[in-house]
Parts: C-alpha cells; structure tokens; sequence
C-alpha cells in the first residue's frame, strides 16, 4: 500500500478526533452555561444598587438574599437636629448591622411626637412601590451609616461636599448632648451636639 496514502488517512482521523473533541467542548461549555442561567434565576440573589424594597440596596449578606436599603433622596436635605430642642439621653446606644431600627424605636419612644427631629423623620417615612407599602424605615446606627457611605455613589442622591449625615447612635460619654454623625465628602465619623442640623438618610432592612 501508498505510505503516502496511510499518512493521508492518519491525518484525516487525527482532525476528526480533534474536531470531535471540539465539539463536545462546546457543547458542554453551553450546558454548563444555561446551568448557570438557570441556578441565578432561581437563587433569589439580589445586587448592590438594585431598586427594591423601596429604595435601593447598598448591603446584601453573604447569600445575597437579605440586606439594608436606602431611600433614594435625603429625607431632610437642609438639616435637622437629633433632638427636639430637650438634652436627654434615650438609651440609644445600640451600633452594629439592624441595630438602628431599636435605636430609632427608643429615641421616638422617648423623644415623643409632638416635633420634628431626625430619628422621627424616618419612623414616619413611607414609600411604595408595585402596591407595596414600606413603612418600617429607621435612622441608620453608627455602623450603618458606614456602610451606607462605602456605596453612597451606588445610592446616589447625597450632599458630598458639606453633607453631614446623623446616625441613630448616641454618645457613650455624653449621651443626652451627643450623637454620632458622619460626614460624606471622606467619611469620617464623630460625635457631636444633638442640636446641629444635619442631613437624615432613612434605611430600612429586608
């Protein structure tokens, strides 16, 4: 027989081997693909940014599920005091991730309805969206109010040249004259007098 012939076949079989090992490739490659599709469709997993809840998301836990949400606009862009014209300590000393929403409940509880200051600004802040009513929004605690300021431009809408931002977080040393704000040009975080005005961001959890 032709060696050139038996190299000849060589080569045809080698190529189809080769184009059939590419095919399978892609072929898997594509189930693999609608697999993932299909697994993040049905995950339930949110995004930072996502418009949800009434607000938009700027913290998810670790399976992307449950999160914190913020009003889209300052509920108080000209300022307002953390108290209402009385020096009084509230107990609202709790920090950490949901901790605002007891802060808030305790300040409102204490402080009363009969005036406007920034705890209150947001236990009567509602929105909706879809026919849904959200009306369970707090003063972010110290720690949230970071968070909220580590994805402010995921947020949108903040004072970012003298906007300074109350948390719900009273002093330790000085609780009934001061509270714990940060500011959102670079982020640093102090205590100051309640009686100041400053910007209210509202969030609420999910």
């Amino acid at each position: 027989m032709n060696p050139c012939f038996n190299m000849t076949r060589q080569i045809v079989l080698i190529t189809c081997i080769f184009l059939y090992f590419l095919s399978m490739k892609e072929i898997n490659a594509q189930a693999m693909s609608q697999a993932g599709k299909v697994e993040i469709v049905s995950s339930g997993k949110h995004a930072l940014g996502e418009v949800y809840g009434g607000g938009k998301i700027f913290w998810l836990d670790e399976k992307g599920q449950h999160g914190l949400v913020a009003a889209t606009t300052d509920q108080s862009a000209s300022g307002t005091a953390f108290n209402p014209g009385t020096a009084i300590a509230t107990g609202a000393g709790n920090d950490g991730l949901y901790a605002g929403q007891k802060n808030t409940e305790k300040i409102v509880g204490v402080q009363g309805h009969n005036s406007q200051y920034a705890a209150r600004l947001c236990i009567d802040f509602t929105t909706s969206s879809d026919n849904i009513v959200y009306n369970d929004w707090y003063l972010p605690s110290k720690y949230e109010l970071d968070l909220l300021f580590r994805q402010k431009m995921v947020v949108g809408g903040f004072n970012l040249t003298s906007g300074i931002y109350w948390s719900s977080t009273e002093s330790t040393t000085t609780p009934q004259t001061s509270a714990w704000e940060q500011e959102f040009r670079f982020g640093s975080q102090w205590e100051d007098d309640k009686d100041l005005p400053n910007q209210v961001r509202c969030i609420r959890k999910f």
